[in-house]
C-alpha cells in the first residue's frame, strides 16, 4: 500500500512536524509494509528551508493591507511557489492508494494561503484517481468566499473522510462547508503518539517548563474575535513567580521565527538575569526538528503553553500542562483529555493565577484510564484511516 500524506512536515514551528511525524510513525506501526510518501504543502524539502523571509515583518504589512490587495498578493507569490513545487507532487501520487490531508489548523484562511495550497493537493489527487482523507485537521472560523470555493472544491475528489481533531473544528466545517461530502467525524490529533514515535525522555526532572510565544503571530493565526495573546512581561512575571515559589524553571519555544526572537529577548532581560546565573531558570535551545521538541518536552515535569502541540506532546507523555487560552483549539484539547481546570481563559491569564494552576498541577497524576483511553481512540482512528484505501468510491448524490 502507498500513502502520500499532506501537512506540514518541515514547518519551523515543529509541532506541525510532530504531527507529521507521528502520524508516519503509526502507519509503519500498523501496516509496516506501507509506502509513506510526506509532502510539504508550503514547498519545503528539509528542516531550515525557507519560503518566506523577513515572515514577521511580510506578516505585518500584510495585516496593514485591505483584503483584496492581501489576496492577490498571496495569490500571486503562491502561484510561483506551486508551479514549482506541484510537478513533485504529481510524481509522487502515482500508483497511491490513498492522500491524506492530515493534521494541524490547515483548513484556516488567512488570506487564502492555505486554501490555495489545499486545493491544489486535492485537484492533483483528483487526476491521478487517487481517493482522498482529511484527517485530525483543525478548521478556522474564518473562511473567506473565495477561501471557502477553494476548500470546499476537496469535496469534487473521490474524498472518504472528513476527520477533525475536535468539536470547535466540527462545527466550523459544517457552518462553513455545509453538508456535502462525508459526514464529519473527530480523529484525534497523532501527536498524542509522540511517547511512542520518540521514545522515552533521556532524564527527567521536576522543572516547569514555559513555551514562549510570539503574541503577534498568534493573534494572526487566532479565532476571530479572541484576544491578542499576552507579552513577554507575562512569561517573565510567570517566571519569577515560579521560582519565588521555590521551582526551578525552563523556557523554550516551538521553533517559529517569532518565537525563538522573543525567547531570546526573554533570556536578555536583566530582571532575570540573576535566575539565570544560579540556574534556578534556563532557556533550552530552540528545536530545529520534532525531535527536538520531543526530547525537550518529554524531560519536564510540568508544561505552561499557548502552544497546542506543547500541550499534547506533554499529555501523551503524561507530564501535567497547564493551556492558556489564544484559541478555541488549546481550549477543545484540555476538554478532550477532561483536564478542563487546566486550562486558562484569555481573562484569566495573570501570571500569579497560572503559578496557582501549576502547583495544583503537579500535585496531581495524569489520569491513567482517560490517557490510555485518548491514545487508544488516536491509534484506532489512524486505523480506520489506513482501511479508506480500500474501500469503495464514496456514492455521489
Amino acid at each position: 500500500m502507498k500513502i502520500v500524506l499532506f501537512g506540514l512536515p518541515f514547518s519551523p514551528n515543529v509541532g506541525d512536524g510532530i504531527i507529521s511525524e507521528c502520524l508516519a510513525h503509526a502507519i509503519a506501526d500498523l501496516h509496516p509494509e506501507t509506502e509513506v510518501t510526506r509532502i510539504d504543502l508550503s514547498g519545503r524539502d528539509g528542516f531550515g528551508a525557507v519560503t518566506v523571509r523577513n515572515r514577521a515583518l511580510a506578516l505585518r504589512i500584510l495585516q496593514a493591507l485591505p483584503r483584496p490587495l492581501r489576496h492577490a498578493i498571496v495569490r500571486n507569490r503562491l502561484s510561483a511557489l506551486l508551479s514549482r513545487v506541484t510537478p513533485g507532487w504529481q510524481a509522487a501520487l502515482e500508483g497511491a492508494d490513498l492522500a491524506v490531508i492530515g493534521g494541524g489548523q490547515i483548513f484556516s484562511d488567512a488570506d487564502l494561503n492555505f486554501p490555495i495550497k489545499i486545493s491544489a493537493a486535492a485537484a492533483l489527487a483528483q487526476a491521478a484517481n487517487v481517493p482522498v482523507a482529511i484527517h485530525a485537521v483543525g478548521v478556522s472560523q474564518n473562511w473567506s468566499r473565495p477561501g471557502n470555493a477553494m476548500f470546499r472544491s476537496v469535496l469534487d475528489a473521490d474524498l472518504r473522510q472528513i476527520g477533525l481533531r475536535d468539536a470547535p473544528s466540527l462545527k466550523a466545517w459544517t457552518s462553513q462547508a455545509g453538508p456535502a461530502g462525508p459526514a464529519p467525524i473527530l480523529t484525534p490529533d497523532p501527536g498524542l503518539l509522540s511517547a511512542s514515535c520518540y521514545g522515552p525522555a533521556d532524564q527527567t526532572s521536576d522543572r516547569v517548563a514555559l513555551c514562549v510565544t510570539d503574541s503577534g503571530i498568534l493573534d494572526y493565526h487566532a479565532d476571530a474575535g479572541t484576544g491578542a495573546a499576552e507579552g513577554l512581561s507575562f512569561f517573565a512575571a510567570l517566571a519569577q513567580d515560579l521560582i519565588q515559589r521555590g521551582r526551578e524553571v525552563t523556557l523554550f519555544c516551538n521553533g517559529a521565527a517569532e518565537d525563538r526572537a522573543a525567547l531570546l529577548a526573554l533570556t536578555e532581560l536583566p530582571d532575570l538575569a540573576g535566575a539565570f546565573a544560579d540556574g534556578r531558570l534556563r532557556a533550552a535551545p530552540s528545536p530545529d526538528t520534532p525531535t527536538d521538541l520531543a526530547r525537550i518536552i518529554s524531560g519536564q515535569g510540568c508544561v505552561v503553553a499557548h502552544r497546542l502541540h506543547a500541550c499534547i506532546i506533554a499529555y501523551s507523555y503524561a507530564i501535567p500542562s497547564v493551556g492558556l487560552g489564544w484559541d478555541g483549539k488549546v481550549e477543545s484539547f484540555f476538554e478532550l483529555t477532561d483536564r478542563r481546570a487546566a486550562f486558562v481563559p484569555r481573562a484569566q491569564c495573570s501570571a500569579p493565577h497560572v503559578a496557582d494552576l501549576v502547583e495544583t498541577a503537579l500535585a496531581e497524576d495524569i489520569n491513567t484510564e482517560d490517557h490510555a483511553r485518548v491514545l487508544d481512540q488516536t491509534r484506532r482512528a489512524i486505523a480506520d484511516l489506513l482501511a479508506l484505501a480500500t474501500t469503495p468510491p464514496r456514492a455521489r448524490s
